[in-house]
């Protein structure tokens, strides 16, 4: 198996004295992993990542190999795991990783336990949760959520809309386990129609909606994130040149559904009385165009005790999956 370090070591760390956590981020394409010490909680060593659905193989699968190259990683650096963080796609019963649900870019995934599969390699302490709300915890902690106090609404808008809620530090699961699961919130897109926010504002829903709005400027039906996309379809990031060039559609489409987004939000913060939003994920990196939209739409529809509640964007980059779940894991690991 190919290993890959697309995660930075930092090498600079050698192996401390202080007890440390093993991290997972487990993704529809990569397994990434690396060690965080308790004295350094924002950074990684023994870092790397491996492919997780190989043609032939299961995200399960892939995943026990990971977990037997992770430690031999840190075994290699001097380092005995106390514990081990995870980050998984899909309702996840924390903290011992039992998968819910799942959905159809994981197949198969769905009744994995997690701590089962990591008790095959090592009997050390685990906690396992969804990767968003690993990382909505390691943000509050470590990230723009630091400085807020009260119920925070984190959300990760990426290839689908994925969130969290954590309410006076303490991140918030209820008995399904969904809590912070806002893909199915519903929203207006840019021509006043009702549909689920992971239909409108997800990375692939955006493309979706330029693409066949400029094939058909009157089209009026639903535009779904998983709608077909034709030979000639631009990706997201060629649609945000656009955008930067002027292009009226792109600008009303990301506008447009944006706005709504915002206006839904602004529902939800009066209705369960919140402190403040954390965007993040790769569309939410966009920046302006995206957060400068949802402040438009929230500051028209909020009330007034909520006008000044802040809407920023995520600190930690793209280690802050590795941080979330050693943060995790420091909480929940039994």
């Amino acid at each position: 198996m190919q290993v890959q370090n697309s995660i930075p070591t930092q090498s600079a760390l050698s192996a401390p004295s202080a007890p440390s956590t093993l991290c997972f981020d487990i993704g529809g394409t990569k397994i990434a992993y690396g060690i965080v010490h308790d004295n350094s909680p924002t950074e990684t060593i023994a870092a790397g990542s491996v492919p997780a659905q190989p043609q032939g193989s299961s995200l399960a699968a892939e995943f026990d190999k990971a977990v037997g190259i992770a430690l031999a990683a840190a075994r290699e650096a001097g380092i005995e795991p106390d514990r081990i963080g995870v980050g998984a796609p899909g309702i996840v019963r924390g903290p011992s990783g039992t998968i819910l649900r799942s959905g159809p870019t994981v197949p198969g995934w769905q009744g994995t336990i997690i701590e089962d599969i990591i008790a095959r390699h090592t009997n050390v302490p685990v906690a396992c949760h969804n990767d968003v709300r690993i990382w909505a915890f390691g943000e509050h902690n470590f990230g723009a959520g630091r400085g807020i106090t009260g119920r925070v609404i984190y959300l990760s808008l990426g290839t689908g809309v994925g969130g969290a809620i954590v309410d006076n530090g303490e991140l918030q699961t209820g008995t399904s386990g969904s809590t912070g699961e806002f893909s199915e919130l519903l929203v207006a897109d840019l021509r006043g129609m009702a549909e689920r926010v992971e239909n409108t504002c997800s990375g692939n829903s955006l493309a979706r909606y330029y693409n066949v709005l400029a094939a058909d400027a009157d089209y009026a039906g639903r535009i779904a994130w998983d709608h077909p996309a034709g030979p000639d379809d631009l990706s997201l990031p060629e649609i945000m040149k656009r955008y930067h060039a002027g292009d009226r559609l792109a600008f009303g489409v990301i506008d447009g559904n944006m706005r709504g987004f915002g206006r839904a939000l602004a529902g939800l913060a009066f209705a369960l009385d919140i402190d403040g939003i954390i965007i993040g994920g790769g569309v939410g990196g966009l920046g302006e165009p995206i957060l400068g939209a949802l402040r438009a739409g929230f500051a028209q529809w909020t009330v007034d005790s909520a006008q000044r509640l802040p809407i920023v964007d995520s600190e930690l980059g793209r280690l802050a999956p590795l941080i979330g779940a050693a943060a995790y894991a420091r909480e929940y690991a039994e």
